[in-house]
C-alpha cells in the first residue's frame, strides 16, 4: 500500500457506480481510479504507469488487424496506454508484452480444438480480437470485429467463447470497479456491484 497516511488516498472515487454522462466524465473517473491504484502499489513493481500511445500507433495496429478498434478502447489507449490493473490490458505495439491481436494468433491451438466444429463456429473465432489478458492464465477478453461486443475466451471450463459485455466500455467500467474494490479492501462489495449490473452468472464465470 502507498506511503500516504490517508487511505484511500485523496481523490480516490467511492466504491460505487458513478453517473457518467459524457466520455469526459468517464475519462476523469478512470484517471482517478488508476491514480489511486498506482498509490496502492507504490513501492512495488509499478502496475499503473500511464503510457499513452499515438494515433499513428493505433492506425498501424488497425492496419494489422484489418479492422478499427472499438471507440472506447482506442480512447483508453490514447489517454492511458496498456496498464496492468486488477487485470492486464494488451498493448497496441506488436512487440513486447501481450499485444492486441486476433484470437487465433494469440491461441493458435484453437484451430485443432475446433476441427470438428461447423464452419459458423470457426468463423466466430476468426472474428475475435484479443484485447485483455485477464490474469495471464490463457483466458482472454476479445472484441468482435464488426460489433465491438466483448466475449470471454475460457479455454478450460465449459464453453470457450462467452458473450460478456455489449461493449469494451462496459468491460472497462467493470474493471474500474474491480480496482476500486481492491483499493477500498472490500472485495465483497465490488462483487455485489458487478452482480447488480451484470448478473451473478457473469461474475461467477469471470472471477471464480
Amino acid at each position: 500500500m502507498g506511503s500516504t497516511d490517508q487511505w484511500p488516498p485523496p481523490g480516490c472515487p467511492d466504491l460505487c457506480w458513478p453517473e457518467l454522462l459524457t466520455p469526459e466524465d468517464r475519462s476523469v473517473w478512470y484517471r482517478a481510479v488508476i491514480t489511486a491504484y498506482a498509490a496502492l502499489w507504490e513501492g512495488h513493481v509499478s502496475q499503473a504507469v500511464f503510457a499513452p500511445v499515438s494515433e499513428k500507433e493505433v492506425l498501424e495496429l488497425e492496419q494489422r488487424l484489418s479492422c478499427q478498434l472499438p471507440v472506447a478502447l482506442k480512447a483508453y489507449h490514447l489517454e492511458f496506454g496498456a496498464l496492468s490493473l486488477a487485470e492486464k490490458l494488451c498493448s497496441v505495439s506488436s512487440v513486447g508484452d501481450t499485444p492486441i491481436q486476433p484470437l487465433l494468433e494469440a491461441y493458435p491451438s484453437i484451430v485443432d480444438m475446433l476441427k470438428y466444429e461447423d464452419e459458423q463456429v470457426l468463423e466466430l473465432f476468426e472474428d475475435m480480437v484479443v484485447f485483455g489478458d485477464y490474469l495471464g492464465n490463457g483466458n482472454m477478453f476479445c472484441f468482435l470485429r464488426d460489433s465491438g461486443e466483448v466475449f470471454y475466451f475460457d479455454h478450460d471450463d465449459g464453453s470457450m467463447l462467452n458473450p460478456f459485455f455489449t461493449s469494451v466500455e462496459e468491460y472497462l467500467d467493470a474493471l474500474m470497479i474491480r480496482c476500486l474494490a481492491e483499493i477500498h479492501e472490500n472485495e465483497d462489495a465490488g462483487l455485489d456491484l458487478l452482480a447488480q449490473r451484470h448478473g451473478t452468472g457473469l461474475v461467477r464465470k469471470w472471477l471464480y
